[in-house]
């Protein structure tokens, strides 16, 4: 009975990543980065979709939905869609150097996105304003990361 078990699981989650099925559910992040009270230009975002229910790496990793870097002011919008069973969970990843000296590879954080700016659809039909955000200082969770 457990054998059946997983591999049902094992095909759902086969089939999961290979978009097969699911339905298109999008989000969308605004918002400006800082560094000591200055605009932080250049600075690579990504707009993620959670896979970690069942634990990090277990049948589906973290799907991208969308990448950019700030602007010159610091600014960025990103806005995306994935294809996911249930309901997604968005989240902005910040991968960064502000007050970092020659400590290799960037310091990362996420930043969760409401469910409640998140809708069904390719496109996002509101968008989550993060605010200003400053990366002088530690965040919950924060890591490291060389792969980016």
């Amino acid at each position: 009975m457990v054998k059946f078990v997983l591999i049902g699981l094992l095909l759902v989650g086969s089939a999961a990543s290979l978009d097969l099925i699911g339905r298109t559910q999008s989000a969308a992040v605004k918002g400006k980065l800082m560094c000591e009270g200055k605009p932080a230009s250049g600075v690579k975002v990504k707009l993620m979709e959670s896979d970690n229910s069942f634990g990090p790496g277990f049948l589906d990793s973290d799907d991208k939905m969308a990448s950019g870097k700030s602007d010159p002011s610091g600014g960025f919008n990103l806005s995306g869609s994935t294809k996911e069973l249930t309901g997604i969970e968005a989240y902005l990843a910040v991968f960064h150097d502000c007050k970092d000296g020659i400590t290799p590879c960037q310091r990362v954080f996420r930043v969760n996105i409401p469910k409640s700016y998140t809708n069904s659809g390719s496109s996002a039909k509101q968008t989550y304003d993060a605010g200003v955000i400053e990366l002088a200082g530690k965040y919950p969770g924060e890591t490291r990361s060389c792969l980016n």
